[in-house]
């Protein structure tokens, strides 16, 4: 196929120039470079590399259409917000306005139409006892038409309601604010917790599952002597939470506390979890984890397993993984660097959409609908990261414990689990 110049432009060699083929073990010298990607290219992989690109073309198009079609319908959860907000003003405005409708003119109706009671009383009793106070009655009427006339042209003074700018301002994570509930649990290492609209479920002192209402009460509790938890998620689907320990992976009904194992087979070291609509996805604990598929919906049947590069690179380690909005948020561990990178990639094909920098080993939950918050276990730091992954902010956790684990309950308030309590923060 020959080169299309609206992809390819031609290479110009330079002399002496080290420069190869972009191709891995392809030592030809370039012929052309890709006005897209920039990389460059030998004859050969030039015409491969064009049919790839032209193959691809209709299916990105067709992405950009799709895109097209989802931003024009969009209705982001804060347009929900914005309106029960306008309602809530519209209301206190109402009741502002009625209470100066009742101090300035009710009240006053009120009082003049005793006054006419009273005057008509005297009226009556006048007559009644053909007493002379016609002067003082008609006197007392004069007074109440002036007061009348008074009220019938009553102005006011209004000051123009000015609206700041701050009352309506996106949720700010840090810092964040002190524990409205805590609770002292000891907890393992690499522990975890999971939560559904009612409970949060978490493992103490690895002999207990503890089940903890919204006032962070311990409601109920049962014997664990499984081992350490390393991740806890809720299923929506099968209404129950899913455990995963090292060699056993369980189901757990928090209606009526029943413990029952998995049917998913135990011949590897399994180590987080998360959950879409239809999908429990597994990693282990290994270099170059893998991530293992399974249907929610068809009583765990295996789909698929997804394996080095895909996943990580074979020297490194999926610290933690969770869903959100089709979206797998992967922190990922690199032995020889030490650092972590917080990957966000696609929950059908796994493909990258961004990466970040972050320190060390890691855990992360989705926050305001589309973003992230990660934890550094051994820093005890927070990161608050934009959906299009960007670092918005840091910040220290005050509580000098190591973390072992965040979520989100609802859209205001974050669960923090570290190694000797179980903390709940307010969003502000």
């Amino acid at each position: 196929m020959a080169l299309m110049t609206s992809h390819f432009k031609q290479y110009e060699r330079i002399k002496n120039s080290s420069e190869s083929c972009s191709v891995h073990q392809c030592s030809s010298l370039p012929h052309s470079i890709c006005n897209h990607c920039d990389h460059h290219f030998c004859h050969d992989h030039a015409n491969e590399h064009e049919n790839q690109c032209s193959q691809s073309r209709p299916h990105l198009i067709n992405t950009i259409d799709k895109l097209g079609v989802r931003l024009s319908s969009i209705e982001p959860y804060c347009l929900e917000q914005l309106e029960r907000w306008r309602n809530e003003a519209y209301q206190s405005i109402n009741q502002y306005c009625n209470k100066k409708c009742y101090d300035l003119v009710e009240k006053k109706k009120q009082y003049l139409q005793q006054e006419l009671a009273l005057t008509r009383d005297k009226l009556d009793e006048s007559i009644k006892e053909q007493d002379e106070m016609y002067n003082q009655i008609d006197h007392d009427i004069n007074l109440i038409e002036i007061k009348l006339v008074e009220l019938e042209h009553l102005r006011l003074k209004l000051r123009p309601l000015i609206i700041d700018e701050n009352l309506v301002t996106s949720q700010c994570l840090f810092p964040l604010a002190h524990p409205n509930y805590m609770i002292h649990i000891k907890s393992g290492n690499e522990s975890s917790i999971g939560s559904n609209e009612r409970h949060l479920l978490v493992e103490r002192e690895g002999k207990h599952l503890c089940l903890l209402d919204r006032n962070f009460t311990i409601v109920s509790e049962i014997p664990f002597y499984h081992g350490v938890i390393h991740s806890i998620c809720w299923s929506s689907v099968i209404h129950r939470f899913i455990i995963v320990t090292f060699k056993q992976i369980f189901i757990f009904d928090d209606e009526t506390m029943v413990l029952s194992e998995c049917s998913i087979s135990a011949n590897t070291d399994w180590w987080r979890s998360t959950c879409s609509d239809d999908v429990l996805f597994l990693s282990t604990a290994e270099w170059g984890s893998p991530i293992h598929e399974f249907d929610l919906r068809e009583s765990f049947q295996f789909i698929k397993t997804w394996h080095t590069p895909a996943t990580c690179a074979i020297d490194e380690v999926i610290c933690d993984i969770k869903y959100s909005n089709g979206f797998l948020a992967i922190p990922i561990f690199n032995r020889h660097t030490e650092e972590s990178r917080l990957d966000l990639r696609s929950s059908t094909t796994l493909d990258c959409i961004w990466s970040i920098h972050i320190h060390g080993r890691c855990r992360c939950c989705a926050v305001n609908g589309d973003q992230w918050l990660a934890i550094d276990h051994d820093d005890c730091r927070f990161l608050h990261i934009s959906a299009d992954g960007q670092l918005l902010k840091t910040d220290k956790y005050d509580h000098h414990q190591r973390l072992e684990d965040v979520a989100t309950w609802d859209e205001n308030t974050i669960v923090v689990l570290t190694k000797k309590s179980i903390n709940l923060h307010e969003i502000r």
